[in-house]
C-alpha cells in the first residue's frame, strides 16, 4: 500500500518504520528539518519537509494516489485540517490523531474515517489499523509480557449487562476502550457491557485464555 504519514514525531517515526518493514510505500511529511533528516537516515521512505496544512505540500506528496492518509502530529488542528484537505484532493481513507477521546466522534462526523487517541492506541496498534488487520488479529505489545486484545462480547457471556467495575476479570487485565459499530470510546466504570460490543483490553500473557473465555462465554 501507499501510505502518507503527517508527523515525524515519536508515533509517526515508529509507525513509518513498522509500515516500511511490512513492505508498504511510505511518505512522511513534517515541518521540522531536524526530524526529517533523522528519519530519512533511519527508514527507507520518502520524507517531505513542509506544512501538511498547505495544499501544495499535499500535492507534492501525491495524496490523491495514497491508499491511506494518516496524521499523527501532536496538534489536533493540523491533523484534522490536513485530513480534510487530503480528502478534498482525493485521498479516500483518512485517519487523524486527536488528544482528547471526546473529540473522536466529532472528528469522524466531519468525514474523517477514523480518529484515534494516544490514550487508546499505540503505534503498533495504529500500524495494524492502517494495514487492515485491526479487529481481525490480536495486537501485540511486546514490552512487559502484555497483549492487547480486541474481543467481541458474546450473547452467552456472563459480562452482558454488567458494569465494567463488576466484571470478574483478573487484576492484570485492564479495559482500555469499547467499540460499538463505527464508534470507539473510553468507558467509565459504570458502563454496562452489551452483546455485540467489542472490548479492547490490555492483558498479562498468562491470563489471555481466561479473559477470552470470560467475554466469549
Amino acid at each position: 500500500m501507499r501510505i502518507v504519514i503527517v508527523g515525524a514525531g515519536k508515533m509517526g517515526n515508529n509507525l513509518a518504520k513498522m509500515l516500511v518493514e511490512r513492505g508498504n510505500e511510505v511518505i512522511v511529511i513534517d515541518y521540522d528539518e531536524e526530524r526529517c533528516s533523522k528519519l530519512s537516515a533511519e527508514v527507507d521512505a520518502l520524507i517531505i519537509k513542509g506544512d501538511a496544512t498547505k495544499i501544495d505540500t499535499l500535492k507534492d506528496a501525491e495524496v490523491d494516489k495514497a491508499d491511506i492518509f494518516v496524521a499523527v502530529t501532536d496538534r489536533d488542528e493540523v491533523n484534522v485540517l490536513s485530513c480534510l484537505i487530503a480528502r478534498q484532493l482525493g485521498s479516500t481513507r483518512t485517519i487523524a490523531r486527536v488528544g482528547d477521546p471526546k473529540l473522536i466522534e466529532v472528528v469522524e462526523e466531519l468525514g474523517i474515517e477514523k480518529a484515534i487517541c494516544p490514550e487508546l492506541v499505540t503505534a503498533r496498534m495504529l500500524s495494524s489499523i492502517v494495514s487492515g488487520s485491526y479487529g481481525l488479529t490480536e495486537l501485540l505489545i511486546s514490552e512487559g509480557g502484555f497483549k492487547l486484545l480486541e474481543i467481541a462480547v458474546s450473547p452467552t457471556s456472563s459480562v452482558v449487562g454488567r458494569a465494567i467495575k463488576d466484571v470478574p476479570k483478573p487484576p492484570t487485565c485492564m479495559i482500555l476502550a469499547v467499540s460499538e459499530g463505527d464508534k470507539i470510546f473510553k468507558p467509565d466504570e459504570d458502563e454496562e457491557l452489551k452483546e455485540g460490543q467489542k472490548v479492547i483490553l490490555l492483558v498479562k500473557e498468562e491470563d489471555v485464555e481466561e479473559v477470552k473465555k470470560l467475554f466469549t462465554g
